[in-house]
């Protein structure tokens, strides 16, 4: 998005006068207290029909934070027209000046609820995380129906499973090893050219988001894919002058573990992108695939490693 001042530039409005000369350019006062206001209204009007007409309205909320640490909660809603089809609104983003306390979150969900009109009497079944003040907004608002996220748990899971301590050094080694190849380019060229020669295909490196497992296992099925021209390049005494301190290739036991962590992973990462759609409903797909993760992942095998065990534990 842009700001409103952008169409204030005088390059923009040559670029616009350009395309139409008989097109006047409203100012960014003009965009600000009259247009997007006016917009706005329009469409904030359509939706809280839409809502009205509902037979059922369920609602989903979270908190999250920006990149500049300000703090928001979302609320959004779901319900199936008369076509079956699956509507998703996001009704609104109110910053949390105050701590996430329950009764906070409960007044600002209370807040939409007045604003928005949902035809669900008196509370609608109300879907978020699994947090302690979660709880406490959904028990003061008289929600008969709180359901917590099932792909927050899963992530509970994931995250666990990271922590082990055998898979933290693993994963501090494989980041060591991609930012080496993020920033040089040297380094980057010589990988490309080294996966060619092997017939790996032209992937680059994945660098995670600790606080994103999916992202992790991104990273790792990436690097196990490349480890070939990885190990190739690293050995090589061409970049004896570029590579950085303590930058070692993975043993055979790092690489043993990794695949062990994909293994363990997959079912997770696969549960995750299911749930996680957004043009069907989801909820009657949980426990079918929560008993198949109990089968695929959580029985233990004469032939685990410990690494696989403790790693089956996280659940």
């Amino acid at each position: 998005m842009r700001p409103y001042r952008i169409v204030d530039s005088p390059e923009f409005r040559d670029l616009l006068h350009t395309l139409d000369p008989r097109y006047n350019v409203p100012g960014r006062e003009q965009f600000a207290d009259v247009i997007i206001p006016q917009k706005y209204a329009q469409v904030k009007a359509l939706v809280k029909e839409d809502l009205q007409n509902a037979e059922k309205v369920a609602l989903t909320t979270d908190s999250w934070t920006s990149r500049s640490t300000e703090s928001y909660l979302t609320v959004t809603s779901t319900h199936i027209d008369t076509n079956w089809k699956l509507i998703n609104y996001v009704l609104q983003t109110r910053p949390m000046y105050e701590g996430h306390t329950g009764e906070n979150i409960a007044a600002v969900i209370h807040e939409a609820l007045k604003e928005w009109e949902p035809q669900s009497i008196p509370i609608p079944p109300i879907v978020s995380d699994n947090a302690s003040n979660m709880d406490k907004a959904g028990t003061l608002l008289g929600c008969n129906f709180h359901i917590k996220c099932y792909t927050h748990t899963v992530n509970l899971a994931a995250q666990k499973c990271l922590k082990i301590r055998r898979i933290e050094i693993l994963l501090s080694r494989i980041r060591r090893i991609v930012g080496f190849f993020h920033r040089s380019t040297t380094a980057a060229a010589k990988l490309r050219s080294q996966a060619e020669l092997l017939g790996l295909p032209d992937h680059k490196l994945i660098a995670d988001v600790p606080t994103r497992w999916n992202s992790t296992y991104d990273m790792i099925s990436r690097f196990l894919e490349m480890q070939r021209a990885i190990i190739a390049v690293l050995r090589s005494k061409d970049l004896a002058k570029i590579k950085e301190k303590d930058l070692n290739t993975l043993t055979d036991d790092d690489i043993c573990l990794a695949d062990e962590v994909m293994v363990c992973l997959k079912p997770l990462k696969v549960v995750t992108a299911t749930l996680c759609a957004e043009s069907v409903p989801t909820i009657s797909v949980i426990m079918p695939l929560h008993r198949k993760l109990i089968d695929s992942i959580f029985q233990h095998s004469d032939d685990d490693s410990s690494n696989s065990s403790d790693e089956k534990g996280c659940g």
